[in-house]
Protein backbone atom coordinates (compact mmCIF):
# COMPACT_ATOMS: atom_id res chain seq x y z
CA UNK A 1 0.00 0.00 0.00
CA UNK A 2 1.13 3.18 -1.23
CA UNK A 3 2.03 6.11 1.77
CA UNK A 4 -0.82 8.40 2.15
CA UNK A 5 -0.47 12.09 1.99
CA UNK A 6 -0.50 14.43 4.58
CA UNK A 7 -3.73 15.75 3.66
CA UNK A 8 -5.42 11.98 4.42
CA UNK A 9 -4.81 13.46 8.05
CA UNK A 10 -7.51 16.38 7.31
CA UNK A 11 -9.78 14.52 5.82
CA UNK A 12 -9.69 11.94 8.75
CA UNK A 13 -11.11 14.57 10.99
CA UNK A 14 -13.73 15.85 8.35
CA UNK A 15 -15.29 12.17 8.37
CA UNK A 16 -14.63 12.15 12.30
CA UNK A 17 -16.97 15.06 12.41
CA UNK A 18 -19.83 13.69 9.89
CA UNK A 19 -19.68 10.56 12.38
CA UNK A 20 -19.75 12.88 15.86
CA UNK A 21 -22.87 14.78 13.86
CA UNK A 22 -24.97 12.02 13.12
CA UNK A 23 -25.59 10.95 16.64
CA UNK A 24 -23.76 13.36 18.97
CA UNK A 25 -25.59 12.57 22.31
CA UNK A 26 -25.55 8.89 21.66
CA UNK A 27 -21.99 9.19 21.82
CA UNK A 28 -21.51 11.41 24.66
CA UNK A 29 -24.25 9.14 26.60
CA UNK A 30 -21.88 5.84 25.68
CA UNK A 31 -18.77 7.81 26.79
CA UNK A 32 -20.26 8.81 29.89
CA UNK A 33 -20.84 5.29 30.60
CA UNK A 34 -17.54 4.19 29.86
CA UNK A 35 -16.62 7.01 32.84
CA UNK A 36 -19.11 5.74 34.98
CA UNK A 37 -17.11 2.11 34.85
CA UNK A 38 -13.81 4.27 35.23
CA UNK A 39 -15.05 5.84 38.41
CA UNK A 40 -16.03 2.31 39.99
CA UNK A 41 -12.99 0.89 39.47
CA UNK A 42 -11.38 2.95 41.28
CA UNK A 43 -12.65 0.97 44.32
CA UNK A 44 -10.73 -1.70 43.24
CA UNK A 45 -8.27 -2.83 45.61
CA UNK A 46 -4.79 -2.24 45.27
CA UNK A 47 -5.28 -1.33 41.78
CA UNK A 48 -7.65 0.88 41.70
CA UNK A 49 -5.81 3.97 40.75
CA UNK A 50 -4.01 2.44 38.13
CA UNK A 51 -7.41 0.78 36.65
CA UNK A 52 -8.96 3.53 34.39
CA UNK A 53 -5.16 3.57 32.67
CA UNK A 54 -5.63 0.01 32.02
CA UNK A 55 -9.04 -0.19 30.87
CA UNK A 56 -8.87 2.99 28.54
CA UNK A 57 -7.89 0.28 25.20
CA UNK A 58 -11.52 -1.70 26.65
CA UNK A 59 -13.11 1.86 26.37
CA UNK A 60 -11.27 3.26 23.40
CA UNK A 61 -13.17 0.32 21.54
CA UNK A 62 -16.29 0.60 22.57
CA UNK A 63 -16.65 4.17 21.36
CA UNK A 64 -14.92 2.77 18.03
CA UNK A 65 -17.75 0.20 17.79
CA UNK A 66 -20.06 2.43 18.20
CA UNK A 67 -19.00 5.07 15.49
CA UNK A 68 -19.10 1.78 12.86
CA UNK A 69 -22.76 1.35 14.25
CA UNK A 70 -23.30 4.87 13.64
CA UNK A 71 -21.64 4.80 10.37
CA UNK A 72 -23.53 2.37 8.93
CA UNK A 73 -26.97 3.61 9.78
CA UNK A 74 -27.25 1.83 13.09
CA UNK A 75 -28.04 3.26 17.02
CA UNK A 76 -24.88 4.00 19.14
CA UNK A 77 -26.41 2.43 22.44
CA UNK A 78 -24.80 2.29 26.39
CA UNK A 79 -24.52 -1.32 26.68
CA UNK A 80 -21.09 -1.11 24.21
CA UNK A 81 -19.53 0.08 26.68
CA UNK A 82 -18.99 -3.32 28.06
CA UNK A 83 -17.91 -4.41 24.19
CA UNK A 84 -14.45 -4.50 25.11
CA UNK A 85 -14.85 -6.63 28.41
CA UNK A 86 -16.07 -9.58 26.23
CA UNK A 87 -13.71 -13.22 25.50
CA UNK A 88 -11.57 -13.30 23.68
CA UNK A 89 -10.39 -9.80 23.22
CA UNK A 90 -10.64 -8.94 27.21
CA UNK A 91 -7.32 -10.35 27.96
CA UNK A 92 -5.01 -8.48 25.27
CA UNK A 93 -7.10 -5.49 25.76
CA UNK A 94 -6.12 -5.02 29.26
CA UNK A 95 -2.71 -6.07 28.49
CA UNK A 96 -2.20 -3.13 26.08
CA UNK A 97 -3.76 -1.26 28.81
CA UNK A 98 -0.98 -2.20 31.08
CA UNK A 99 1.76 -1.06 28.34
CA UNK A 100 -0.49 2.01 28.34
CA UNK A 101 0.40 2.92 31.72
CA UNK A 102 4.23 1.97 31.02
CA UNK A 103 4.43 4.59 28.53
CA UNK A 104 2.61 6.76 31.12
CA UNK A 105 5.14 5.99 34.11
CA UNK A 106 8.12 6.29 31.95
CA UNK A 107 6.54 9.41 31.02
CA UNK A 108 6.27 10.57 34.36
CA UNK A 109 9.80 9.28 35.29
CA UNK A 110 11.36 11.58 32.51
CA UNK A 111 9.12 14.45 33.98
CA UNK A 112 11.06 13.87 37.25
CA UNK A 113 14.04 13.60 36.03
CA UNK A 114 13.89 17.07 34.04
CA UNK A 115 12.79 19.04 36.63
CA UNK A 116 13.76 17.72 40.33
CA UNK A 117 10.50 16.33 41.05
CA UNK A 118 8.69 19.96 40.84
CA UNK A 119 5.54 19.50 39.29
CA UNK A 120 4.73 15.94 41.05
CA UNK A 121 5.59 17.86 44.38
CA UNK A 122 3.48 20.32 43.29
CA UNK A 123 0.31 17.86 42.38
CA UNK A 124 0.65 16.07 45.57
CA UNK A 125 1.02 18.90 47.52
CA UNK A 126 4.18 18.33 49.21
CA UNK A 127 5.49 22.16 48.14
CA UNK A 128 3.04 24.90 47.39
CA UNK A 129 2.26 26.14 43.74
CA UNK A 130 4.56 28.52 42.31
CA UNK A 131 4.36 30.01 39.50
CA UNK A 132 8.01 30.67 38.66
CA UNK A 133 8.61 26.90 39.37
CA UNK A 134 5.51 25.85 37.46
CA UNK A 135 7.47 28.22 34.16
CA UNK A 136 10.72 26.35 34.62
CA UNK A 137 9.34 23.28 34.28
CA UNK A 138 7.45 23.86 31.55
CA UNK A 139 10.06 22.58 28.47
CA UNK A 140 9.75 19.45 30.90
CA UNK A 141 6.75 19.23 31.35
CA UNK A 142 6.34 19.53 27.25
CA UNK A 143 9.19 16.74 26.54
CA UNK A 144 7.52 14.22 28.46
CA UNK A 145 4.33 15.27 27.04
CA UNK A 146 5.87 14.28 23.57
CA UNK A 147 7.10 11.26 25.08
CA UNK A 148 3.78 9.64 26.09
CA UNK A 149 1.56 10.89 22.52
CA UNK A 150 4.27 9.59 20.38
CA UNK A 151 3.82 6.14 22.56
CA UNK A 152 -0.01 6.97 22.19
CA UNK A 153 0.01 7.36 18.79
CA UNK A 154 2.38 4.44 17.73
CA UNK A 155 -0.12 2.25 19.11
CA UNK A 156 -3.30 3.75 18.75
CA UNK A 157 -4.52 1.17 16.05
CA UNK A 158 -3.36 -1.78 18.64
CA UNK A 159 -6.98 -1.55 19.99
CA UNK A 160 -9.39 -1.87 17.12
CA UNK A 161 -7.04 -4.69 15.54
CA UNK A 162 -7.26 -7.12 18.87
CA UNK A 163 -11.22 -6.23 18.73
CA UNK A 164 -11.91 -6.34 15.12
CA UNK A 165 -8.99 -8.30 13.40
CA UNK A 166 -8.94 -10.52 16.45
CA UNK A 167 -5.38 -10.35 16.37
CA UNK A 168 -2.67 -11.12 18.91
CA UNK A 169 -1.70 -8.06 21.41
CA UNK A 170 2.46 -8.40 19.86
CA UNK A 171 0.85 -8.48 16.03
CA UNK A 172 -1.64 -5.62 16.58
CA UNK A 173 0.76 -3.20 18.24
CA UNK A 174 3.83 -4.55 15.34
CA UNK A 175 0.94 -3.52 12.67
CA UNK A 176 -0.36 -0.20 14.44
CA UNK A 177 3.53 0.63 14.68
CA UNK A 178 4.65 -0.14 10.77
CA UNK A 179 0.86 1.73 9.81
CA UNK A 180 1.50 4.68 11.60
CA UNK A 181 5.35 4.83 10.85
CA UNK A 182 4.43 4.45 7.21
CA UNK A 183 1.64 6.80 7.18
CA UNK A 184 3.19 9.30 10.00
CA UNK A 185 2.00 12.53 7.95
CA UNK A 186 -1.33 11.76 7.74
CA UNK A 187 -1.35 11.07 11.60
CA UNK A 188 0.45 13.85 12.61
CA UNK A 189 -1.73 16.67 10.45
CA UNK A 190 -4.38 14.62 12.20
CA UNK A 191 -3.46 15.12 15.53
CA UNK A 192 -2.02 18.78 15.09
CA UNK A 193 -5.65 19.50 13.60
CA UNK A 194 -7.27 18.43 16.36
CA UNK A 195 -4.65 19.95 18.88
CA UNK A 196 -5.77 23.50 16.63
CA UNK A 197 -9.28 22.86 17.42
CA UNK A 198 -9.37 22.43 20.78
CA UNK A 199 -7.27 25.75 20.92
CA UNK A 200 -9.80 27.58 19.07
CA UNK A 201 -12.84 26.03 20.97
CA UNK A 202 -11.34 26.85 24.40
CA UNK A 203 -10.52 30.32 23.38
CA UNK A 204 -14.04 30.66 23.22
CA UNK A 205 -15.84 30.42 26.62
CA UNK A 206 -12.43 32.58 27.55
CA UNK A 207 -13.49 35.72 25.48
CA UNK A 208 -17.16 35.16 26.22
CA UNK A 209 -17.30 34.49 30.20
CA UNK A 210 -15.88 36.60 33.31
CA UNK A 211 -16.53 33.16 35.54
CA UNK A 212 -13.53 31.54 35.79
CA UNK A 213 -16.13 28.50 37.00
CA UNK A 214 -17.90 28.81 33.67
CA UNK A 215 -15.08 28.81 32.12
CA UNK A 216 -13.17 25.88 33.32
CA UNK A 217 -17.08 23.93 32.58
CA UNK A 218 -16.90 25.11 29.61
CA UNK A 219 -13.64 24.02 28.74
CA UNK A 220 -13.82 20.66 30.51
CA UNK A 221 -16.92 19.94 28.52
CA UNK A 222 -15.20 20.72 25.45
CA UNK A 223 -12.29 18.29 26.40
CA UNK A 224 -14.80 15.54 26.46
CA UNK A 225 -15.99 16.52 23.30
CA UNK A 226 -12.87 16.37 22.23
CA UNK A 227 -12.16 12.64 23.17
CA UNK A 228 -14.80 11.59 21.86
CA UNK A 229 -14.23 13.30 18.54
CA UNK A 230 -10.39 11.91 18.41
CA UNK A 231 -12.53 8.68 18.06
CA UNK A 232 -14.25 9.08 15.41
CA UNK A 233 -11.10 10.41 13.77
CA UNK A 234 -9.24 7.36 14.79
CA UNK A 235 -12.32 5.33 13.24
CA UNK A 236 -12.28 7.06 9.99
CA UNK A 237 -8.33 6.39 9.75
CA UNK A 238 -8.73 2.72 10.24
CA UNK A 239 -11.68 2.11 7.74
CA UNK A 240 -9.56 3.76 5.05
CA UNK A 241 -6.68 1.47 5.99
CA UNK A 242 -7.89 -1.92 7.03
CA UNK A 243 -11.59 -1.41 5.61
CA UNK A 244 -14.82 -1.00 7.12
CA UNK A 245 -15.48 -2.99 9.98
CA UNK A 246 -18.82 -5.19 10.83
CA UNK A 247 -21.52 -3.45 12.81
CA UNK A 248 -22.30 -4.98 16.74
CA UNK A 249 -23.81 -8.32 16.06
CA UNK A 250 -26.86 -7.85 17.66
CA UNK A 251 -27.78 -5.09 16.07
CA UNK A 252 -26.69 -6.41 12.27
CA UNK A 253 -29.49 -8.99 12.19
CA UNK A 254 -32.80 -8.30 12.12
CA UNK A 255 -35.21 -9.57 14.61
CA UNK A 256 -38.10 -12.21 13.17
Amino acid sequence: MEKLPARVGWLWVKQGLDVFRKQPGALMALFFSCMFIAMLSLFIPLVGGMAPVVLAPLFSVALLQACADIDQGQRALPNLALAGFRKPVRKPLLLLGVIYLLVMMLSMMLLTLLDDGVLLKMATRQIPMDQELIEKSRSALFISSVVYMVGWMLSCLAAPLIYWQKMALGKALFFSVVTVSRDIKAFLTTAVSLFLMFQILTAIPVLLFSSAQIELTAIFTIFLMMIVLMHCTLYASYRQIFGTPDASPALSKETP
